[in-house]
């Protein structure tokens, strides 16, 4: 099998597995799939919808059919800042690829937000930015954080660095560090790459699963010891973390052990058949402490893999529909690794349409370059001509088709506008879905007051909520038998009161 068919597979079943397990995320039984897609179990793209930036200032996301989250924005963003020898620029990827990631992420966890939010500081580096945040009453600290959004983004590491282990698990250390402190993130982030590289040389008919879990755990704690950390980088990193009385090494000592028995949890599990969600269960994907886990998730994923190895597809369908686990990323770990053994020629006809999926194709094929020293990408990157910018949006003025830029991806063209009322009075959000030359489409939003006035054509922007709208989220949010008597009423009625379709919007949505 020609390399190149499983750097594509990698890379785009990974996105296809976001994408599905996206749209159930949050779901949380089969009743409520039928609800609204009219099926108990997601196997094939839909459009669907989301409402997304709070209850008083959101919007309600439309999202089409094949769209990806965070996981394949990240992960496309690591892919950008690898260089020329397979080496991640950690400073560009944190400066300017993840802070610039928020005026555009579609789906992103706290962590790495906050993240984002706390790298912009002047004072902080790659390999420096502890922080903490607050959700609810409970403050959440650096070093405490270990979910998978490190993972979720390295795929691009192994496959730029083929065969080179030692380097592959520095570098996705160094890029995890970022965003991450816990060690079950870096762990997690470390074991996919580790499992990627490896899978990655199997022919699909030589695949034992057995044997390749045992690989993995074989010198566990040897295979992912951190040697790297007496290098310089490392140093400072390591002094700050080990403050208040705590000890990274003894802490990550801790987390290979419970891996390790994860690992067994999984060889037992395929050697004595063990459903699907027992086994889930027991790597803690089940567990609202540890559903989103970065060891959990990825070790989910390397066992479905496993299981399913002769049939790809029902690898990622069983990550997409575990409900009340991290569906999108354990479905993108799913993908990443079914495609690196399988190819992109497993891909069915109804997944082929992916978000971007020309765009995937050629970073695949970038990082194979770069695993075999081809790469003659310009060291300078992306170069482009300054437009109306979407890094700072400060005024409503723009217009369909046309061309913006945005650092880091370029120019693009707007190829939707859209505005939404708020449910507080005099809000609205201006809604931009663009589509950059380099392949990417993105979807950027901008609160503003609903006195602006719209720079291309004089007029005020309307801040009433119409009735279209109201009836564009109910026919999501209820039942075909709620939503016939809500739209009956209205029609019946005729009346564009704000202040009875914001009240019937907030019903709506809770």
């Amino acid at each position: 099998m020609k390399p190149e068919t499983k750097y594509k597979g990698s890379i785009k079943l990974a996105a296809i597995g976001d994408a599905l397990g996206w749209i159930t995320e949050f779901e949380k039984s089969a009743e409520s799939l039928s609800k609204k897609y009219s099926t108990d179990r997601i196997e094939k793209f839909y459009d669907w919808q989301k409402n997304v930036g709070g209850r008083f200032l959101g919007y309600t996301d439309f999202i089409k059919a094949g769209s990806y989250s965070d996981d394949t924005q990240l992960m496309l963003s690591v892919a950008r800042s690898i260089k020329q020898g397979g080496t991640v620029d950690q400073h560009y990827f944190s400066k300017v690829e993840l802070p610039n990631w928020l005026h555009y992420a579609r789906g992103g966890g706290r962590t790495v937000k906050n993240a984002a939010v706390k790298i912009s500081r002047k004072s902080a580096k790659w390999n420096s930015n502890f922080y903490s945040f607050k959700v609810k009453d409970t403050l959440v600290d650096y070093r405490d954080s270990g979910a998978n959004g490190a993972a979720m983004r390295i795929l691009p590491i192994a496959l730029a660095n083929l065969g080179d282990t030692e380097k592959i698990k520095e570098e996705i250390f160094g890029n995890s560090i970022i965003t991450h402190g816990h060690p079950r993130a870096l762990l997690g982030a470390m074991i996919y790459g580790y499992a990627i590289n490896q899978i990655l040389l199997f022919r699909p008919e030589h695949f034992n699963p057995q044997s390749f879990i045992t690989q993995i755990g074989a010198d566990f704690h040897h295979k992912f010891s951190l040697e790297f950390l007496n290098k310089a980088d490392y140093q400072q990193w390591l002094k700050e973390w080990n403050k208040n009385g705590r000890n990274f090494k003894t802490e990550y000592i801790k987390i290979l052990d419970e891996s390790q028995q994860y690992l067994r949890d999984v060889y037992y599990a395929l050697q004595k058949d063990v459903p699907v969600k027992d086994t889930l269960k027991q790597l803690g994907c089940l567990s609202p402490e540890t559903k989103g886990s970065g060891t959990s998730t990825v070790l989910a994923g390397i066992y479905l893999t496993c299981r399913y190895h002769s049939k790809p597809s029902e690898a990622i369908v069983e990550a997409v529909n575990a409900l009340g686990t991290d569906t999108d990323s354990i479905a993108a770990f799913t993908g990443g690794l079914i495609g690196a053994l399988h190819g992109q020629q497993c891909i069915p006809q109804k997944w082929r349409k992916v978000q971007d999926e020309i765009y995937l194709e050629e970073v695949a094929d970038t990082l194979l370059n770069i695993s075999e020293s081809k790469d003659e990408r310009p060291v300078n990157g992306i170069k482009f001509e300054v437009h109306k910018s979407l890094n700072e949006i400060s005024n409503d003025d723009f217009q369909l088709e046309e061309v913006v830029s945005f650092n880091p991806l370029g120019i693009g063209t707007i190829n939707k506008i859209d505005r939404q009322n708020t449910l507080t009075n005099g809000k609205y959000n201006l809604i931009l879905d663009v589509e950059f030359t380099i392949g990417q489409t993105c979807v950027f939003s901008k609160v503003f007051d609903s006195k602006v006035i719209n720079q291309t054509d004089n007029k005020e922007v309307d801040s009433k909520i119409d009735i279209q709208h109201v009836l564009k989220v109910a026919k999501h949010k209820l039942s075909d038998k709620e939503y016939k008597s809500l739209q009956s009423y209205l029609v019946k009625r005729n009346d564009n009161g704000s202040e009875l379709l914001e009240l019937l919007l907030l019903l709506i949505n809770r």
